[in-house]
């Protein structure tokens, strides 16, 4: 698998899930009180940004002719937080893949169980500006095999006989501590949180510095809200070398284990009548990365707080 093909998927996959679980901001539900939501999003590039953050098209061969490399990764994840005991609650995200890439005219596909994430957040602070401890576990328990990493699976003759799941997640394991702050405005109808956190990764990719926020003021109308959102992710620099059941490699123009990124977005939230349920509606846009595909996300999600 080229190494530029391996980092795009791992992008994908990382930034879907962690941020679902986590985007409660710094209040925690009081317990056996909660949310849940069920989201869809489908995420496709062409171009990526180089270890050195020039922008360049990807491109292989189909029937002898050298054509654009397409990524198109569709996902649906259910995530949601419940309030256990005073001031902590748990947090989880599992998701669901179904993976596309390669020339538009030979899409290769593999569908299945991705990537689960599994925390604590913890209530520190409360009041007008509460400020929570959060701890996230991602785990390839769903999709994970035995052995070296391959991505087929082979018949007793040495034949191609499927993908194999492996392909669908990041393998190994994470360990994310996060510090996050929010405020809420105009009678609880807008709000503000941000978060700065610490990941810990298992295998050959480096450690990072993840920051992410959003803001959501309300509109004039429904009850909706509009909401901005922002992510950064910076690579410590600290991978590990590659052993046989790591996902991933580097190279000198394209290290995906030292890869950073950044990501805009911008959402509408109307709520479904009284029912306690939302629907959400965005797009984010990856707008800066090195070793990192140039992504576009739309996404919709339906949530309901009980």
């Amino acid at each position: 698998m080229r190494r530029f093909e391996i980092c795009s998927l791992f992008v994908a996959a990382l930034w879907l899930a962690p941020q679902a679980a986590l985007a409660g901001g710094a209040w925690v539900p009081a317990q056996w009180k909660g949310d849940i939501q069920l989201g869809f999003s489908q995420k496709t590039a062409n171009t990526s940004w180089n270890a050195f953050g020039d922008s360049f098209h990807h491109f292989t061969t189909h029937e002898g002719e050298r054509v654009g490399h397409h990524h198109d990764f569709r996902y649906a994840y259910l995530s949601g937080e419940l309030g256990v005991i005073r001031n902590l609650s748990v947090l989880w995200t599992v998701t669901y893949l179904y993976g596309l890439e390669g020339p538009l005219e030979d899409l290769e596909k593999n569908a299945g169980m991705s990537d689960a994430w599994f925390g604590l957040k913890y209530g520190l602070l409360q009041g007008d500006w509460p400020l929570a401890l959060g701890f996230i576990y991602r785990t390839p328990m769903f999709y994970d095999l035995s052995g070296p990493y391959s991505r087929y699976l082979y018949d007793s003759q040495g034949n191609i006989r499927d993908e194999s799941p492996e392909w669908r997640g990041l393998l190994k394991h994470d360990y994310t501590l996060s510090l996050g702050a929010s405020h809420s405005f105009l009678e609880g109808r807008g709000w503000a949180s941000l978060q700065v956190g610490y990941t810990w990764r298992e295998g050959a990719p480096a450690d990072e510095i993840p920051i992410w926020g959003d803001v959501g003021y309300p509109l004039p109308f429904w009850g909706a809200a509009a909401k901005l959102s922002a992510l950064y992710v910076q690579s410590q620099g600290n991978n590990s070398p590659r052993k046989p059941d790591d996902r991933f490699g580097s190279s000198a123009t394209y290290n995906f284990n030292d890869a950073s990124m950044a990501r805009v977005g911008a959402a509408l939230i109307f709520p479904l009548g009284k029912t306690g349920t939302t629907l959400e509606a965005g797009y984010n846009q990856w707008v800066w990365g090195r070793s990192a595909r140039q992504y576009d996300e739309p996404y919709l999600s339906l949530g309901y707080r009980f």
